[in-house]
């Protein structure tokens, strides 16, 4: 894994899509060995601070970290088949700390943003399949009285595949309200920390159709 860097795999910026056309039964089994899509979500980014590194915990000229317990979020993106995939860009937003987005839709006042926490990255996979941010836990929210899951955005995309999901925390209660079990591919496992401060550390590989 490379080192931690504020500056690493970085680039300039609905369902799965695939590219190449496959029938039938194949078509079926591809899908079934690929990390399933999920909603975009209304919160998508419109507007981002220009700073987009790996590092969601600062945000570039100002002095201040964003609240919340730090967690450092790795692991490989791949082909269906296992094959590691490089150069995929991964397009990541989420809630901060106490569950709000950066995003103007949500206007839940109550729930303070945080000029500290980037809110969203882009990233690269290196030639191994690579990638690796650091971020905050995203609070849990509720619409409508129904608690979601805790969860982190993607819009993945590579040559061939575009997969629009959401990453899941493992060992959560309310996964169960989506029926999101703890052995999906959505779920990130617990990891060994990748510093020496001990920061908790999730794995969450990503299996796309097609590379």
């Amino acid at each position: 894994m490379p080192a931690f860097s504020r500056r690493n795999f970085i680039v300039a910026g609905g369902a799965a899509t695939i590219a190449a056309p496959v029938a039938g039964q194949d078509l079926l089994e591809v899908l079934g060995k690929s990390t399933p899509p999920q909603q975009l979500g209304p919160f998508y980014p419109t507007a981002r601070p220009l700073d987009q590194d790996s590092d969601l915990t600062h945000v570039q000229g100002v002095h201040g970290t964003a609240q919340g317990d730090l967690l450092d979020v790795f692991g490989v993106v791949t082909n269906h088949d296992g094959s590691p995939l490089a150069g995929v860009t991964l397009d990541l937003w989420q809630a901060n700390a106490v569950g709000r987005y950066m995003h103007g839709g949500d206007q839940r006042e109550e729930l303070p943003l945080d000029p500290y926490f980037q809110g969203s990255a882009v990233l690269v996979t290196d030639a191994q399949g690579r990638y690796r941010f650091r971020t905050i836990r995203p609070g849990i929210y509720a619409f409508g009285g129904t608690p979601r899951p805790r969860h982190i955005h993607f819009d993945i995309k590579s040559r061939q595949a575009r997969l629009t999901t959401q990453m899941y925390f493992p060992g959560e209660k309310e996964n169960a309200i989506e029926d999101i079990a703890d052995e999906s591919l959505l779920v990130a496992r617990a990891a060994d920390s990748l510093d020496a401060g001990g920061v908790e550390a999730l794995r969450w590989d990503v299996r796309l159709p097609y590379g």
